[in-house]
């Protein structure tokens, strides 16, 4: 039968009471730090106009030829739209619930010709003339094999 021995003999003593100046400097720095984190975290984006609601996109292909895959993607949120197939010299229009303007933004990917084309990152910018108090849409039009926009458009009720 074995017994239990310890790992090491030493005496286990409490550590003495921290300089009060030291311990106040870690606090101080732990603050910054969050609060850091707290403002970098909460930051808006550029053009936050809370009142304009958007509730739809349109997305024209006037391009001669098929376009497939269309997404207009919001990285700082994830949030996307989507159409499928849209036949040249047409579009494609859906909707979604209401959602406020955020200025966040945004990419538009597609395929068309057997290859996957991206605009990059932009921010779709408000025309001067929008009435803010009336719902608004996303229009996307794609000109050419690479070459795409968006724009806010106004929606009538």
């Amino acid at each position: 039968m074995s017994t239990w021995k310890p790992i090491c003999d030493r005496n286990i003593t409490r550590a003495s009471n921290p300089d009060p100046h030291i311990l106040a400097m870690v606090k101080y720095v732990l603050f910054i730090l969050c609060a850091s984190l707290l403002l970098a975290c909460s930051s808006g984006s550029v053009n936050r106009d809370s009142r304009l609601q958007l509730e739809g996109m349109v997305i024209e292909n006037q391009t001669n030829m098929w376009v497939s895959a269309v997404r207009l993607l919001v990285p700082a949120t994830g949030n996307f739209v989507s159409c499928g197939n849209i036949t040249p010299q047409s579009m494609c229009s859906t909707t979604f619930p209401e959602t406020y303007y955020t200025g966040n933004p945004v990419e538009i990917t597609w395929s068309q010709g057997g290859q996957i084309h991206s605009t990059g990152q932009f921010v779709v910018q408000l025309p001067e003339d929008l009435d803010k108090d009336l719902p608004a849409a996303v229009r996307i039009v794609i000109a050419g094999p690479g070459s795409a926009g968006a724009v806010i458009v106004q929606r009538n009720k």
